[in-house]
């Protein structure tokens, strides 16, 4: 079988956690939460179908808004001062997305009233992605280890050990979360296409404050630069719920992906597992961080 990607895989893989030195550009990663919010409405005297399945959506939008607002404030009551406030602001003004559309219904009120209303239900699995954090935070120097606080949202580093690689040459990377996370890391080629080079049938859990590197000075593999050439990315998607697998054909322990790389994102996050708490659908949540690291192949 030719080689869709820019990696060989010489032996099987194992991640061992380590002290390293980076020689490329750390990238820190953009921060999200993907909850499940319900949301309804009622056609009344006044809304047509269409308008009442657009309010039910808007209400559990804001609902997620508002659910990740309280998570992170209750979550982050260890930060202080302006940064604390940039944090929950930067949720206050949170943009919402739609994963997936989990169940949705037409049902009638009970006619309490004597007056019989259709209504619609819907349950979402969303994200809400907050603001940009005001700079007004950040010149005092304390703002990236004060969000490296295993209570602060869940924040991951991604860096390799070189930001411009050759035909020939062997690439390590690194990365390091703030707190206990889940992770799929994800090379995208210069053809779009994709690998995920953590090892797709084992654990892929991660501990808090460890920086783990691929490969490890212990282990008994090399990833090497292959054609093609031109501007390639790795990508660490990590969340503090499980997430499943992607579907895809195994290559010496890693996995060559079956998916588009446009939607890889959404995918990725799609497959985050929710598991519902004690206080019911409204508190099924995860912290998710994206990061990406620019690799320049020559």
């Amino acid at each position: 079988m030719s080689k869709p990607v820019l990696f060989i895989f010489l032996l099987w893989c194992c991640l061992v956690p380590g002290i390293v030195l980076a020689q490329g550009a750390k990238n820190q990663s953009q921060a999200s939460i993907i909850l499940t919010t319900e949301g309804e409405a009622c056609l009344g005297q006044e809304h047509s179908r269409e308008e009442t399945v657009k309010l039910a959506h808007a209400h559990a939008k804001r609902a997620a808004t508002e659910n990740a607002k309280t998570h992170v404030t209750s979550e982050s009551s260890v930060l202080e001062g302006q940064l604390l406030d940039d944090l929950i602001a930067s949720y206050a003004k949170a943009s919402v997305r739609v994963i997936e559309e989990l169940e949705k219904a037409w049902f009638q009120t009970q006619p309490e009233t004597g007056f019989v209303d259709s209504c619609y239900r819907v349950k979402l699995k969303m994200e809400v992605i907050p603001m940009p954090m005001e700079t007004g935070s950040k010149p005092d120097g304390n703002t990236e280890s004060a969000l490296m606080n295993p209570k602060a949202p869940l924040a991951v580093e991604l860096w390799t050990d070189k930001d411009v690689y050759h035909i020939g040459d062997t690439m390590v990377f690194y990365f390091r979360g703030n707190k206990p996370f889940y992770a799929h890391a994800v090379y995208r080629d210069a053809n779009d296409n994709l690998i995920e080079v953590t090892p797709h049938d084992r654990s892929r859990y991660y501990s808090g404050g460890v920086i783990y590197q691929i490969p490890d000075a212990k282990d008994t593999f090399t990833l090497k630069i292959t054609p093609p050439v031109g501007n390639e990315h790795l990508i660490l998607y990590a969340s503090t719920q499980p997430m499943a697998g992607y579907s895809g054909q195994a290559a010496g322990g890693m996995l060559v992906i079956n998916q588009p790389a446009k939607p890889m994102g959404v995918a990725t996050r799609g497959l985050t597992v929710l598991q519902t708490s004690e206080t019911g659908s409204q508190g099924a949540k995860a912290e998710f961080a994206e990061v990406k690291a620019a690799v320049r192949v020559e």
